[in-house]
């Protein structure tokens, strides 16, 4: 395999292997509440995709724990949806 040329945004380090790219991670850190982790990563495909890591403290009791993830799951539903939608192309006015 050869090395593809790095983009502006990849780390260019470490991170990256043949033919593959990877960014700085972006961090959210919400002190006691969770974190997030956003990776851009471009396959040697030329793919891109966001790679995203979440950190979420669950509760003690196993009723709570599983109520806590089926809302982030609900919630990641929505947002998969919403980013899809992004993606699309603007209407024209």
């Amino acid at each position: 395999m050869n090395r593809t040329p790095h983009p502006d945004w990849c780390a260019a380090d470490h991170r990256c292997g043949l033919n593959e790219h990877r960014s700085a991670e972006i961090i959210v850190d919400l002190a006691r509440h969770g974190r997030g982790v956003v990776t851009r990563t471009r396959t040697e495909n030329g793919r891109e995709y966001a790679e995203v890591r979440l950190w979420v403290p669950l509760a003690r009791r196993e009723v709570a724990a599983r109520r806590q993830l089926l809302t982030m799951l609900s919630g990641l539903r929505v947002l998969l949806g919403r980013v899809a939608v992004a993606a699309r192309p603007s209407p024209h006015r």
